[in-house]
């Protein structure tokens, strides 16, 4: 195995952060959080965003002193967090993204290059933070991972969307199903302090995403092909050739118009979460 290889998921967060920052003037690759008073437009994202980041900030506690955010983006709400005089670690597999917060926030900041599961420390903190990021972890070994990085009486924040029971994974996908995501936090010493459903709120993200492709991806990817067609039709019918189950689920999952508000609202609820850990007699 190449290990110079450079992985898709890296290329995507990376090409996600250049057309947020040319075309939204954001750093985020985060949902927003939509008001009813703001109106859904691109030009709208990035105050959604900070919304959202503002959403969260509110909801930490008072006490709270040291922060682990697990899946940090870029590092625009560690750089948040780390303003409003929290001391923040961020937790990142990500080599491009770690690079990108160690470059913005340097000494500030200190990133483990590693999954939550994988992570090797000995530092406890107050809060163990989740935005958006919970949905990639596998869920009994991470909250296993947060019993042992958490103080006495700390904090579990989890902010994301889940997949409402019986829904699937397709036509949209992504998310623990929040059914059994809440059998599987029972089994550990968590109490729920907040359970604040925040999907008709977040929605309209999705609405500002379609728009974008509809707009921007679509033309640009039908005026590709047909150039290329026209100019290198054999070479072309082996890319297609090759790549069919490919090139098929990318239509299938941002060129088939089921990236909406509406169908995010049928299918996700979206969470903002805050459980106490204490003990399991206590409960």
């Amino acid at each position: 195995m190449d290990n110079n290889k450079v992985s898709s998921k890296e290329v995507g967060l990376e090409i996600g952060l250049v057309l947020g920052r040319f075309l939204f003037n954001t750093e985020h690759l985060h949902y927003g959080y939509w008001p009813p008073e703001l109106q859904v437009e691109p030009s709208n994202l990035k105050h959604a965003q900070e919304l959202h980041s503002k959403l969260i900030l509110e909801s930490i506690p008072d006490g709270v002193q040291t922060i682990l955010d697990v899946g940090s983006g870029s590092g625009g709400l560690a750089e948040k967090l780390i303003t409003k005089g929290y001391q923040v670690h961020c937790v990142s597999p990500s080599e491009y993204l770690s690079n990108r917060i160690e470059e913005s926030l340097g000494e500030k900041v200190h990133v483990f290059r590693s999954t939550l599961e994988s992570l090797v420390t000995n530092e406890t903190y107050d809060l163990v933070l989740f935005s958006e990021s919970f949905q990639y972890v596998k869920v009994l070994k991470a909250l296993a991972q947060v019993t042992t990085v958490l103080r006495k009486d700390g904090y579990l924040l989890i902010c994301d969307f889940f997949r409402k029971p019986g829904t699937g994974r397709r036509p949209l996908g992504g998310g623990h199903d929040w059914q059994l995501f809440q059998g599987k936090i029972n089994r550990f010493p968590f109490q729920e302090l907040l359970n604040q459903d925040i999907t008709a709120e977040t929605a309209p993200t999705m609405d500002v995403v379609n728009k974008f492709l509809d707009e921007v991806a679509d033309p640009v990817r039908t005026l590709s092909a047909r150039y290329l067609d026209s100019n290198y039709p054999s070479i072309m019918k082996i890319f297609y050739w090759y790549f069919a189950k490919r090139i098929a689920k990318i239509n299938r999952i941002y060129f088939s118009g089921s990236l909406t508000s509406e169908m995010f609202n049928r299918m996700k609820t979206y969470r903002l979460l805050l459980y106490r850990m204490v003990p399991d007699n206590k409960k």
